[in-house]
C-alpha cells in the first residue's frame, strides 16, 4: 500500500525558533508553495481513498488548498512536542538538558516534551492501525512525522533519521506491506450470471488498490481459448482476467479446460495440453477424479504462493447436488483453497430470491459457513426500488448483500463464450464498412473480431443468412472446433455458395484458423481426428490443402505482416492441422514469423487466410483490410490496447461504486 506524505509549507517565525506543536502562522508565499504541492499530488495520478492531516493549522490549511478540506484530523500526526522549549530560539535556551538532547535527540526527551522515539511510537501506532485495504492514502503533516514515517517503512535507518528531513512543501512516498487476503471465490446461482466479468472487475480493483492479484478457475468449459506465453492453452476468460490483473496468463489459472466437440463429447486440456476426448458420462464418473482433483489443487497452490489475492471463479450453479461428488471447481475447490465464497445472483433473469436462498440452503453446514456474502448482478432500473429487497435477502439467507450491480451498456469486456452472439446478429447498414462473421455451429475464438467490432468505422455482425452475407463488404470465416463438420453444414445450408458469389461480386473474404482451412481446395482427416468424414472439398478460394493431425499447435507469435520488415505484430496459434500449397501451386505467405517461418496465404488484398488468432488486433492488419473501402471511412483507427485498458478501468469503477469494498476487505482479512 502506498502512502504519500506532504510536509506543510514554510512558517512565518524567526529562523532558529523551536516551534514544535505551537500553531504558528504561514509565510505570505503560502499560495505559491501550496500550488506546487497541489500539482505534485496531481502528477502522482493517484486516487486517494483516505486523507489524513495533523490538526495544526499549517497542515489543515494546506490540505484544504489541495482539495481535501474534510481530511481526517489525527493527533498522532502532530510535530514533536518541544515542551518548555516551545517558541524559544535554540541559541537562547538555557536549560542544561539541551546539550544532552543535542547529543541523543533520538532517545532524550525535551524538558516536558518528547524525544524522536516518542514521535516514532505514535506515528507507528497511526500506521499500525491504518486501513491497508482501501487503496493509497495521503497524509499532511510535519517534518518530524515524515522522517518517522520513512523510518517506520524501512526506507531510512534510525541513525540516519534527520538526513531524511524533506523541505517545506516536500513530499515523500512510502510503501506499507498490504495484508494477506484470503482467496476469494465468485460462485454462481447459475450459468451466465456474470461471474467471469465480476472476477475481471475485482482483479482490476485489487490491482488498483496495490495488490498483486491473479485469476483462477479450476475447470472451464469453453470454445474460446488462448495461448499462454509458454505456448499452452487456457480458457480465454482467464486470459482476460489476467490482463485485468496486469499479469501474464498461465495454465495454473485454468488447469482444466473442456472444449466441446459435440453435444456429448469434449476435448480435455490439462495444464495446457490436450489429453484426449471424453464423453460427458465418462468425464463425470467418479473414477479418475482424484487425479484431476490433485492436478487442479496443485495448480491453485502454485498460484496462491505467487499472488495476493487469488480471485477464483466457480462454474455454473453451486446447487447441482447430483454432481457434488465429482465437482472440481465450486465448493470442493473453495474448501481446498480456504476461500471466502461470494454468491453471484442474476436478478435480470428473475427468481433472484429463490435462486439465492436455494443456493445457500442446499449446501452442507460446512460449505454454508464458507459463503460470506451475495452480489446481486445485472440490475435494471432505479436501485432504490430494491432497497427493501436487499434487507429481505439478507434476512432469508443469513448473510450480507455486498452490492447490487446495475446492468451496463457502455463497457466492453470480452465474453467467455458465445452466449451473447445472438445479440450481435445485426444487419448491414449504410455509411460504414459492413463486416459479416459467418456464424458457425462450432465457432471458436470469436474474440478475434473484438477490435473490429469496436472500430467506429465498421458495422460488424454475425450471420448465417445468405442475404445478409451478400450485403457484406467483408466476410470473415472464423475458427471452428469441428472444421469439417462446419464446412459440411455451410455446403448444406447454402452459405458456402453465398460466400463464393459474394467473392465474385467483389467482397473481401478472410479466413482465420479453421476458416483459413475451409478456404483451401480440400481438407483431409485421414486419422479421424475430427470424426468420420475423411475428406471434404474446400471453398477453393486459396491454392491450399490441409491435413488434420492429432498434435495441436499452441503458441504465441510475433510476426511481420506482408512486406513489412519488422515483426511488430502479435497473435497466437491454436490449431490441429498442417496447411500447404496444392501440387503445382505456390503460396504467397500473409505473414513472416519472428523465427523465420511463414504463415497463411494471400491471393490478393481481398482474399487471404491465416492460422493466427488475434491477427485482427493489430492496427497494421486492420488498415490493410479496410483500405479498399476508404471512401466509407470517416472515423480514426482504434488503439485497441488502450481501449481495453480503458474498459477494465471503467468496469472497475462501475463495480467499485456499487460494491461494499470495505466490507469485502473485512471479510477477506478477518479470522474465522
Amino acid at each position: 500500500m502506498k502512502v504519500y506524505l506532504v510536509r506543510h509549507t514554510s512558517v512565518d517565525v524567526a529562523p532558529g525558533t523551536c516551534y514544535g506543536q505551537t500553531d504558528v502562522p504561514l509565510r505570505a508565499s503560502f499560495q505559491e508553495e501550496a500550488e506546487a504541492c497541489k500539482k505534485a499530488l496531481q502528477d502522482t495520478g493517484m486516487h486517494f481513498s483516505r486523507i489524513y492531516t495533523s490538526p495544526l493549522s499549517r497542515c489543515t490549511r494546506l490540505a484544504a488548498y489541495c482539495g481535501f478540506p474534510e481530511a481526517e484530523r489525527d493527533e498522532r500526526l502532530k510535530e514533536m512536542n518541544m515542551g518548555e522549549w516551545e517558541m524559544q530560539r535554540f541559541e537562547e535556551i538555557t536549560d542544561p538538558r539541551i546539550q544532552e538532547w543535542y547529543d541523543d535527540y533520538l532517545r532524550v526527551r525535551t524538558t516536558g516534551g518528547e524525544s524522536f522515539m516518542d514521535v516514532l511510537a505514535r506515528v507507528s501506532d497511526f500506521f499500525d492501525h491504518l486501513d491497508r485495504t482501501s487503496g493509497p492514502a495521503l497524509v499532511f503533516a510535519h517534518g518530524g512525522v515524515l522522517v518517522a514515517a520513512q523510518v517506520y517503512a524501512g526506507k531510512v535507518k534510525l541513525e540516519d533519521a534527520m538526513k531524511a528531513l524533506p523541505p517545506y512543501g516536500g513530499m515523500v512516498e512510502i510503501d506499507l506491506p498490504l495484508p494477506r487476503l484470503h482467496p476469494l471465490m465468485l460462485a454462481g446461482t447459475g450459468s451466465d450470471v456474470g461471474k467471469s466479468v465480476l472476477a475481471a472487475a475485482l482483479c482490476r480493483i485489487f490491482l488498483q488498490d496495490g495488490y498483486h492479484p491473479a485469476p483462477f478457475k479450476a475447470q472451464n468449459m469453453a470454445l474460446n481459448s488462448y495461448a499462454t506465453p509458454e505456448g499452452l492453452e487456457i480458457g480465454r476468460a482467464q486470459a482476460v482476467q489476467a490482463e485485468a490483473a496486469g499479469v501474464p496468463c498461465h495454465t495454473d489459472m485454468n488447469p482444466l479446460l473442456l472444449k466441446p466437440t459435440s453435444d456429448h463429447t469434449s476435448q480435455v486440456v490439462l495444464n495446457g495440453k490436450p489429453i484426449g476426448n471424453r464423453s460427458a458420462y465418462a468425464y463425470f464418473r467418479t473414477e479418475g477424479r482424484d487425479e484431476l482433483r490433485r492436478e487442479v489443487n496443485q495448480a491453485f497452490d502454485r498460484l496462491a504462493a505467487r499472488y495476493n489475492p487469488v480471485v477464483m471463479e466457480g462454474a455454473g450453479s453451486i446447487s447441482e447436488i447430483n454432481l457434488k461428488d465429482t465437482d472440481l471447481v465450486n465448493l470442493p475447490m473453495a474448501r481446498h483453497a480456504h476461500a471466502d465464497v461470494i454468491l453471484v445472483a442474476d436478478i435480470d433473469r428473475g427468481g433472484v430470491f429463490a435462486s439465492a436462498y436455494g443456493s445457500v440452503a442446499l449446501q452442507t453446514p460446512e460449505d454454508r459457513k464458507r459463503i460470506k456474502g451475495i452480489i446481486v448482478n445485472k440490475f435494471r432500473g432505479d436501485l432504490r426500488l430494491f432497497e427493501s429487497g436487499v434487507k429481505m435477502m439478507e434476512e432469508i439467507c443469513g448473510i450480507p448483500v455486498l452490492g447490487v450491480i446495475p446492468y451496463y451498456h457502455d463497457i466492453y469486456i470480452e465474453e467467455e463464450d458465445s452466449v451473447e452472439l445472438s445479440l450481435k446478429q445485426r444487419k448491414a447498414v449504410q455509411g460504414k464498412v459492413n463486416v459479416a462473421v459467418v456464424l458457425l455451429r462450432h465457432l471458436s475464438n470469436f474474440t478475434d473480431f473484438n477490435m473490429l467490432e469496436h472500430d467506429e468505422r465498421v458495422n460488424l455482425y454475425y450471420t448465417n443468412n445468405v442475404d445478409d452475407l451478400m450485403k457484406a463488404d467483408i466476410i470473415l470465416l472464423p475458427g471452428s472446433k469441428s472444421t469439417i463438420d462446419d464446412l459440411y453444414e455451410l455446403r448444406r445450408n447454402g452459405v458456402a455458395q453465398a460466400i463464393l458469389q459474394a467473392r465474385r461480386n467483389g467482397a473481401t473474404v478472410i479466413g482465420i484458423c479453421g476458416g483459413y482451412q475451409m478456404m483451401g481446395q480440400r481438407i483431409a482427416d485421414p486419422d479421424g481426428v475430427e470424426g468420420s468424414i475423411s475428406q471434404m472439398p474446400g471453398l477453393g478460394l486459396l491454392p491450399t490443402e490441409t491435413v488434420i493431425e492429432g498434435e495441436k499447435v499452441t503458441r504465441q507469435v510475433r510476426f511481420a505482416f506482408l512486406s513489412s520488415e519488422e515483426p511488430n505484430c502479435t497473435g497466437y496459434e491454436i490449431h490441429m492441422g498442417r496447411t500447404s500449397a496444392v501440387e503445382g501451386e505456390t503460396l504467397t505467405p500473409l505473414v513472416r514469423l519472428e523465427n523465420g517461418e511463414t504463415d497463411g496465404c494471400v491471393v490478393n488484398r481481398k482474399c487471404a487466410g491465416s492460422y493466427i488468432h488475434g491477427i485482427l488486433d493489430n492496427p497494421e492488419v486492420i488498415e490493410w483490410l479496410l483500405d479498399p473501402y476508404a471512401e466509407k471511412l470517416e472515423q480514426p483507427q482504434l488503439d485497441y490496447a488502450a481501449f481495453k485498458e480503458e474498459q477494465y478501468n471503467k468496469l472497475a469503477d462501475h463495480v467499485r461504486k456499487h460494491l461494499n469494498m470495505p466490507l469485502l476487505y473485512q471479510i477477506l482479512t478477518q479470522n474465522d
